[in-house]
């Protein structure tokens, strides 16, 4: 009870939500870090030991940054239930304010802890959902009228250290990694929230109704620095610039998106995602994300699906709010599979990528996708046709999901290598680089069940803000500019259009069609 003291007497229980707990006689190992909206923001370090969480408040937080020295003031221990306390503390209380449990896992000390806590320099592992590796806390000397040992605590030089180029982990990972909440969701009413201007809308063509023009919002770069909510979603940093060479900003994308819901959705919805993650814009790092990451939004799915050695994780949305969501969390791309949570083994779409080598002009991309077109009519199938903002052309065959992955790859790489066959000077089924100047790559491998292609009117990660845009057949001209649908420009398209040039991709009844066995040895090309 001792050890506790000093923490009851600071507390009316009758009025906080807070544990008053005991201390444990349980020899653990545990470390938790809270961030707490007191009277300022700072966040709570706590190091189980000796049946107690050792606490100092760390004013900036934790950084991964090798060698950066961040103040760490010692503060009473708190009882070990507090290692899982989120909540708000009331005005007037010790503490007032909102706490989120921002990480939690276990630590190793590296020699004996108690020896070292006394000696003033205590070095150990965190083993955590977003903190890991060694780290070192150093006392320092006791200054005049200190009421409180003052500390540092430094991040050592290791695997998981970061320069300081990298993204801050505070402001790439910011919510609770209990309930995947932010500080405004588990407190709304302690944190002023600046409301978003949208633009108008990109409706879907309506003969009832013209849409009006669409206006950029300017609210981002007027939004304060603190959380906004689009749709419901607290958008935290939402001036954060993510494409520098158009200034365009993480509640500029948010609203883009909100926008252009009624367009994406119906390609996005349930399909398993690969998602393309740069949390501080294009110009800094970017990551592939597969599953679920510490803080996740509740608006992202998570589904356990099976697979080849037992079971694995697949994300998926169904709604704005998780597009919002993973606009959130830094997602600039969104690729989807070629089919639905409903049924998996079986394809919804499949994909022809023409990606160009070097020295194939536009219009010669255009050729290989109407070409890929006339082998697919002449078999019965319809099919479609989307800028990737990149430098080629998707060619999507929606299907009925009757074949298995296995057919539909086998149907997919017939037809890609049948253009090579035909016209090897055109085109090549290689993805070697070296193989493929002057030539078009016809890539059927992503019709695989869990490859992936970039989603209808996602974003891309590049220059410029480009967007993966279908287009109708009679579009496609030297005119139209592979990368040439963006950020700042869509929703004009879309709200010029008469006509979605996908509106029936949804209701096409096609299967693929019964596959003759080849005689002919398939060339290298």
């Amino acid at each position: 009870m001792a050890k506790l003291a000093a923490y009851r007497a600071k507390r009316d229980f009758t009025k906080t939500s807070e544990p008053a707990g005991k201390a444990s006689r349980r020899r653990g190992a545990s470390f938790v870090v809270q961030k707490h909206d007191a009277s300022r923001l700072h966040y709570d370090f706590r190091l189980e030991l000796d049946g107690v969480l050792k606490s100092w408040a760390v004013a900036k937080g934790p950084s991964l940054v090798k060698g950066e020295k961040r103040l760490a003031v010692e503060v009473e221990d708190h009882p070990l239930q507090y290692g899982d306390f989120e909540g708000t503390i009331p005005d007037g209380q010790y503490g007032g304010g909102t706490v989120l449990l921002w990480d939690r896992g276990a630590w190793e000390p590296e020699g004996d802890p108690h020896e070292a806590y006394e000696k003033g320099r205590l070095t150990f592992r965190l083993d955590g959902e977003k903190l890991k590796g060694t780290w070192h806390l150093v006392r320092m000397a006791k200054r005049p009228r200190e009421r409180q040992p003052s500390w540092l605590l430094i991040k050592a030089d290791d695997a998981h250290a970061r320069t300081e180029d990298d993204l801050d982990i505070l402001e790439e990972a910011p919510l609770s990694v209990k309930s995947g909440r932010s500080l405004e969701e588990i407190a709304p009413r302690r944190v002023a929230k600046s409301p978003a201007k949208r633009h108008a809308a990109a409706k879907k063509p309506s003969p009832a109704k013209a849409p009006k023009p669409a206006k950029r919002a300017s609210s981002a770069k007027e939004a304060k620095a603190g959380s906004i909510q689009v749709a419901g979603v607290p958008l935290t940093h939402p001036d954060r610039v993510l494409w520098e060479d158009q200034g365009l900003t993480k509640q500029e994308l948010a609203e883009f998106y909100l926008d252009i819901g009624e367009w994406l959705l119906p390609h996005l919805a349930s399909r398993p995602l690969t998602l393309i993650r740069c949390p501080g814009g294009t110009q800094k790092k970017c990551f592939v994300q597969r599953h679920s990451w510490a803080g996740m939004s509740d608006f992202i799915h998570r589904t356990t699906i099976p697979d080849n050695s037992g079971t694995q994780e697949a994300l998926t949305v169904t709604d704005i709010q998780g597009v919002i969501a993973l606009v959130q969390s830094g997602v600039l791309e969104m690729h989807v599979w070629g089919a639905t949570l409903a049924d998996l083994e079986r394809p919804d779409r499949l994909i022809f990528d023409l990606d160009p080598g070097e020295g194939v002009d536009w219009p010669r991309v255009i050729e290989g996708a109407l070409a890929v077109r006339e082998r697919l009519k002449a078999l019965g199938l319809e099919s479609f046709v989307k800028t990737t903002g990149g430098k080629g052309l998707h060619v999507v065959v929606p299907l009925k999901p009757k074949a298995p992955w296995k057919e539909a790859l086998a149907f997919s790489r017939g037809i890609a290598e049948a253009m090579a066959a035909d016209e090897p000077d055109r085109y090549t089924t290689t993805s070697v680089k070296q193989e493929r100047e002057g030539r078009i790559f016809i890539d059927y491998l992503r019709n695989n069940r869990e490859a992936s292609a970039v989603a209808p009117y996602s974003t891309r990660s590049r220059p410029g803000a480009p967007v993966a845009t279908p287009v109708a057949w009679e579009e496609l001209s030297p005119d139209l500019r592979p990368n040439g649908f963006t950020v700042d420009n869509l929703g004009k398209r879309l709200l010029s259009l008469k006509k979605d040039p996908w509106a029936d991709i949804g209701t096409v009844d096609q299967v693929l069609p019964k596959q003759k066995p080849s005689k002919r040895t398939s060339r290298k090309n």
